[in-house]
């Protein structure tokens, strides 16, 4: 007999709606739940994806032992219960021989975030370790600690009282179209002005009254092209700069090296496009710019780029207003991630393996830093390394040389789903479950109807785990009771320690199972709107900082100042002459999460190879056609991919399609040809989507 339940989807970060149908424990379809507060029913092509994840033949079952030297696929099944003993034996001896800080953990999003982030933070902060790391670096701390250092906190958009969208690198038609690509067609249907600022001509740029199209990493200098004209032509909110501005003076004399004439020079894109984006921003408040998702990031001036946006924010008056930006109100959950103890960490001098001091307090240490003390044992040897749903060896720039990084590793643990290039590598493979087969809590502000809500929601679990997989959060509790941490994990299953992070709400599993459209947590005009004039904004100053104290202080420049890609045409005009083209890895489909889901046939059959879109005048120079399979080179190393050919690159540029290369699938991974240095000196980004290459046919 066939029944239902009711889960969120977890084929990406938002938070949609789904009904699973199960007859005799299988899943036999999935589809959209009706009246879900954040996606209404409906479901993404991965989301419809999701009975196909979760029978995928290629999926691990087993806990596996490396029988003999690394990458050469040899492995014996073993127990869950000898590889736990295994596991906490290494840890709890690398504790005691070189210090618990030579051990590492390093989480990914394949398993989904919840509650597994804290979790990893809890177990890490209580073994002792400071050393927990993310793929960060790429993807949401660049942008973070951008904003932070100008205004506090990243905002949101209040999409449903603006009068112009600003979409900056953000494709939301593509990869967020149950949420904010819906809202944003909302919007343009009431009338609201439409402006697309990206490399790519994107679905979301068939949308749009106006595209900017700007040479690849040059956004920060669009941005000052922008402030130099609002500023020229007086365009600027004068009460609130007088008021709220901290370096108003410092900005307006550093854009006055930027005019429309030497922007233009900068970016490829014409006066008069910067000009009518400028006026178009400045004259019809009150408007809100989006650079959501990783656009604007994977550069080495990325921070810098985003506090240039965030300034056209605030210096237009379009921060804690309707229709503008407002900031998040911290949701009242439970802390697991025992901050007290990570101060005690610092208090015994215990250091992490930090460079980018910025950068640790919103997400612990990035992939290159990790990369970086393994190579050199600087500041100290690290010994053992655990990586929870993600694939260093693809996802970090320059593969190759993160494959020999990590093979440096004395013991290395992979929970996977897959055997991933990063698996492949290590010492222990367990089988990890999907998000169908745990219970775990789902939050956010992403996607919901206005900015003044908050959504809980459950992910039910909706089958019994496949083979012997298991939930990150069981993994993590049998770690934490086999290494003695058990006090630290009280709970004797995800649901006891759901409530437990749920008690301040008043909610619990059950009371959320109750309501599978999810909770809406709502709050007050008062508390939404213009907060900051009765508390101020949280920088140094308590002003929006055009001129950032804390950089300062850090020896970063406190204005943002443009800075050329570090490979680009003019930073690099000799390495230009034998590599012609600026290439970027971050053309993101919509079909696939980062370098997940190419197994699947359903969404496998849409785009079944590996591709570089390139204009079709840059093709025709080249001898190249639509389907030629050719190489794209960068002096790094080359992949062969099969040409695209489109409108939607210019001539000069090339953009690879992102996410191919895992170990299980096919295809090659495009960090092949990315470059680990020079880094974004602030949160140690680099420059994946901005970057020089050659591309050109195989060799009959």
């Amino acid at each position: 007999m066939t029944k239902t339940v009711n889960t969120v989807c977890g084929m990406c970060a938002r938070v949609c709606g789904m009904k699973a149908y199960i007859d005799d424990g299988r899943i036999l379809k999935v589809e959209g739940l009706p009246n879900h507060i954040t996606s209404k029913g409906g479901l993404c092509p991965r989301g419809l994806s999701a009975a196909e994840y979760e029978y995928d033949p290629k999926r691990l079952k087993r806990p596996l032992k490396r029988q003999r030297k690394r990458a050469q696929g040899e492995w014996r099944e073993i127990s869950w219960g000898e590889a736990l003993d295994i596991i906490a034996t290494k840890l709890l001896d690398y504790k005691e021989e070189y210090g618990a800080e030579s051990v590492v953990w390093h989480r990914g999003a394949a398993p989904g975030w919840g509650n597994n982030w804290g979790y990893v933070q809890r177990f890490m902060r209580a073994f002792g370790s400071p050393n927990i790391a993310s793929h960060d670096h790429l993807c949401y701390t660049p942008r973070t600690i951008g904003h932070q250092h100008t205004y506090g906190v990243q905002p949101l958009p209040d999409y449903e009282n603006t009068s112009l969208i600003v979409l900056w690198g953000f494709n939301p038609m593509e990869t967020s179209l149950t949420n904010h690509g819906r809202r944003i067609l909302d919007a343009v249907k009431r009338g609201v002005k439409l402006i697309v600022i990206d490399p790519h001509f994107t679905r979301t740029a068939s949308k749009a009254d106006l595209f900017i199209q700007p040479r690849p990493g040059t956004d920060g200098g669009l941005a000052l092209g922008m402030l130099y004209y609002i500023i020229k032509e007086q365009l600027y909110d004068k009460e609130f700069v007088d008021q709220w501005v901290h370096g108003f003076d410092q900005l307006k004399a550093l854009v006055e090296g930027y005019s429309l004439n030497r922007v233009s020079e900068i970016t490829w894109v014409p006066e008069d496009k910067i000009r009518e984006a400028a006026y178009c921003y400045g004259t019809n408040g009150p408007g809100a710019i989006l650079e959501d998702g990783n656009g604007i990031e994977q550069h080495t001036n990325v921070v810098q780029t985003t506090r240039a946006i965030a300034i056209l924010r605030a210096i237009t008056g379009n921060i804690g207003v309707p229709g503008g930006h407002v900031f998040p109100i911290t949701l009242n959950l439970r802390n697991f991630t025992l901050p007290e103890k990570a101060k005690e960490i610092f208090r015994k001098g215990i250091k992490s393996v930090l460079t980018h001091p910025l950068y640790y307090p919103l997400w612990g240490v990035s992939t290159p830093e990790v990369l970086d003390a393994i190579e050199t044992d600087r500041p100290y040897p690290l010994k053992a390394l655990i990586v929870q749903g993600s694939s260093i060896a693809t996802i970090a720039s320059n593969s190759p040389r993160v494959k020999d990084i990590l093979k440096r590793l004395e013991f290395i643990v992979v929970h996977d789903l897959y055997m991933t290039a990063t698996a492949e590598l290590a010492d222990i493979v367990l089988p990890a479950a999907s998000f169908l087969e745990y219970t775990q809590i789902r939050t956010g502000t992403v996607g919901i109807p206005k900015v003044d809500t908050y959504i809980v929601a459950l992910g039910d679990k909706v089958v019994e785990p496949l083979g012997e997989c298991w939930p990150d959060p069981k993994f993590i509790f049998e770690m934490a009771e086999r290494v003695g941490l058990e006090d630290y994990f009280p709970w004797k299953n995800e649901e006891e320690a759901i409530n437990y992070g749920l008690e301040p709400l008043g909610l619990t599993v059950e009371e959320l199972r109750k309501h599978p459209e999810g909770t809406a947590i709502t709050f007050s005009p008062q508390e939404v709107y213009g907060g900051y004039e009765k508390n101020g904004f949280m920088t140094s100053t308590g002003k929006v900082e055009f001129y950032s104290e804390a950089f300062k202080r850090h020896g970063y420049d406190p204005l943002p100042e443009f800075k050329e890609p570090t490979e680009s045409p003019y930073s690099k005009p000799d390495r230009f002459k034998e590599y012609p083209l600026v290439c970027g890895t971050g053309l993101k489909l919509g079909r696939f999460t980062h370098t997940q889901f190419r197994t699947l046939p359903s969404l496998n059959m849409i785009h079944p190879h590996p591709f570089v879109e390139i204009h079709p005048d840059t093709a025709s120079e080249l001898g190249i056609k639509e389907g030629d399979w050719v190489f794209v080179e960068s002096c790094r190393g080359k992949i062969s991919v099969k040409a695209k050919l489109t409108f939607a690159v210019h001539p000069k540029v090339v953009m690879v399609a992102h996410g191919w290369g895992q170990a299980y699938a096919h295809g090659q991974p495009a960090n092949i040809l990315t470059d680990d240095r020079p880094r974004c000196p602030i949160s140690a980004a680099t420059g994946n989507r901005s970057f020089l290459c050659k591309v050109y046919k195989h060799s009959d």
